[in-house]
């Protein structure tokens, strides 16, 4: 499974998901959120849109993307436990 989280410096919710991921071992790519919040060249190409389109619909960070859903916090941390102890029990 792929994670991303996308997050802003100095968002307190954001920090606590990143190291609640570090605490269960998982890997993720962070995202800074600043950064797709601006009109560029290549948002078409580099996921912008459907970041953006998530932000507004979750309207709250740290935005997740597990695989391709996009997720809110609570939902992805109840999602990535699942998972796991799905995959331990294997």
């Amino acid at each position: 499974m792929t994670i991303q989280i996308y997050s802003k410096p100095g968002c307190g919710k954001c920090d606590a998901a990143k190291s609640k991921l570090k605490m269960m071992g998982l890997e993720y790519t962070e995202h800074n959120l600043e950064s797709y919040v601006k009109l560029h060249d290549g948002w078409r190409h580099d996921g912008s849109a459907d970041v953006m389109a998530a932000h507004t619909m979750l309207d709250s960070l740290p935005i997740f993307r597990l695989n391709d859903e996009f997720h809110d916090y609570p939902t992805a941390m109840r999602k990535l436990k699942n998972t796991r102890v799905v995959t331990a029990s294997k």
